[in-house]
């Protein structure tokens, strides 16, 4: 074969390979770009797809793609990647035999766990339905909040119109709304009535670990609690859940062997020493526990708790000729139990159950008047029973509730009895100077209490 016949056969060969791709090439078009984070990092693996088409392909290491598309069509073109919104771009008809560069950013999408959202009842200032004050302390805050000796009354003095009253005997409330005197304001029990009936004040004395709300209504008319020249404390019961759950404190004051540091340090001594020191006198412990879960799962719930405080309080008290240093003591029970039934959908029953005992003892110096010391005790229950009905996919709704309550108040002397005489013991100008022998002070007020109350919404 000659050199000329050669080359004429090679360009045959080259032509016939090269011009079919030529003339696919200027008949075709290609679509580039890059796919980006917001924060400009390459994104690798994104999926380019055209939309309304079966075009698609994937984008490499530094996020670049190249997707051949249809020339002289307006297309809409998808970019898609796991943990990233997908973004649609609209992409104008590409020239036959040209290429177009896009680019995409892609932003984050946030993938959250599945939540259980409860949302707080509204806490306005001014009800706009009976213009009613006040406001509540919800479950969070009196899990929070600090309170002297766990007394939910205290928390509610972070209420606008309430504030701490000025007692006028050892066992007055302590609780005044706007000022008015504290014997007028009115305590309840999830709507059910808890006022003890000779001095105000409530009958049960509630622990802290058992409510689920307190709430204060000031100068306030209305259906559910009736009218009130003060306003309304309405203490709201925990139930039990879906888990049983529970909690157990101890707490002793002032603390020994483990004391809290004093915020003030003194010129001399050390603080620890003198943070006992202006505590001498004073003793508190301080023991409970609360526990609820479902007995019957779905259906059935129960709640308890209880508490119990032991308190010693130095007092300094004087006669007309002597001034002596006597001893207080206080002891606190309380307890609450609730059951919860659910029949169906419809048909519910709540069984609740609270009481407290709260013994006060004055001790004298042994010297003085030893013998005429008395010690008061309150003790107060409530039971009651609820049945709640729903009719027309809750539109309308019945609460029917019982209530027995009771309450003792009583007086017994300490240490003596009354088959002794009591005595005054004068001084040279016959003056009192001191009293011994039986307190010869009766006083027992006992109250025995029903209530019917029925809601229809």
């Amino acid at each position: 074969m000659t050199t000329h016949t050669f080359l004429r056969r090679l360009a045959v060969a080259v032509g016939t390979l090269v011009l079919p791709a030529m003339a696919h090439t200027q008949s075709a078009t290609t679509l580039r770009g890059t796919v980006r984070a917001q924060s400009g990092r390459p994104l690798a693996t994104a999926t380019i797809r055209v939309i309304d088409g079966t075009t698609t392909t994937l984008t490499d290491s530094a996020g670049r793609f190249a997707l051949g598309v249809s020339p002289a069509q307006r297309l809409r073109v998808i970019a898609q990647l796991v943990g990233f919104a997908a973004e649609t771009l609209a992409v104008a008809p590409i020239t036959v035999g040209t290429q177009r560069s896009v680019a995409i950013t892609l932003s984050p999408f946030a993938q959250l766990a599945v939540q259980q959202i409860v949302a707080q009842r509204d806490r306005p200032l001014l009800n706009t339905s009976d213009a009613a004050t006040g406001g509540a302390v919800e479950r969070a805050e009196l899990r929070a909040l600090p309170t002297d000796a766990r007394d939910p009354v205290a928390l509610a003095y972070t209420i606008p119109g309430v504030a701490q009253a000025r007692a006028f005997f050892g066992d007055a409330p302590r609780l005044s709304v706007n000022g008015t005197n504290a014997l007028y304001t009115q305590y309840t029990l999830d709507g059910l009535e808890n006022n003890e009936g000779f001095l105000g004040g409530p009958r049960v004395e509630f622990p802290l670990s058992a409510l689920a709300r307190l709430e204060v209504l000031a100068n306030t008319y209305s259906a559910a609690y009736g009218r009130s020249p003060s306003g309304v404390v309405n203490y709201e019961s925990r139930a039990g859940g879906n888990h049983w759950t529970g909690d157990a404190f101890a707490y002793n004051r002032p603390g020994i062997p483990l004391d809290a540091r004093s915020a003030i340090q003194p010129a001399s001594g050390t603080a620890r020493d003198d943070f006992r020191t202006a505590q001498n006198g004073f003793r508190r412990g301080q023991f409970g526990a609360s526990f609820g879960g479902p007995v019957v799962a779905k259906s059935t719930y129960v709640f308890g708790a209880l508490e119990y405080t032991n308190e010693n309080e130095d007092r300094i008290s004087s006669t007309a000729r002597a001034v002596f240093l006597g001893r207080e003591l206080r002891e606190t029970y309380k307890g609450f139990a609730r059951l919860d039934h659910g029949w169906n959908d419809n048909q519910t029953t709540t069984l609740r159950f609270a009481m407290s005992r709260q013994a006060r003892a004055g001790e004298g110096t042994g010297i003085v008047a030893p013998e005429a010391d008395i010690t008061t005790i309150r003790f107060g229950t409530i039971s009651s029973l609820t049945h709640r009905s729903s009719w027309d996919a809750g539109r309308a709704s019945n609460s029917a509730s019982v209530q027995m309550s009771t309450y003792k108040w009583d007086f017994p002397p300490t240490r003596s009895d009354f088959t002794r005489p009591q005595v005054t013991i004068l001084d040279r100008d016959s003056l009192p100077i001191g009293i011994v022998g039986s307190s010869n002070f009766i006083f027992n007020d006992a109250e025995l209490q029903f209530q019917f109350r029925d809601v229809f919404e």
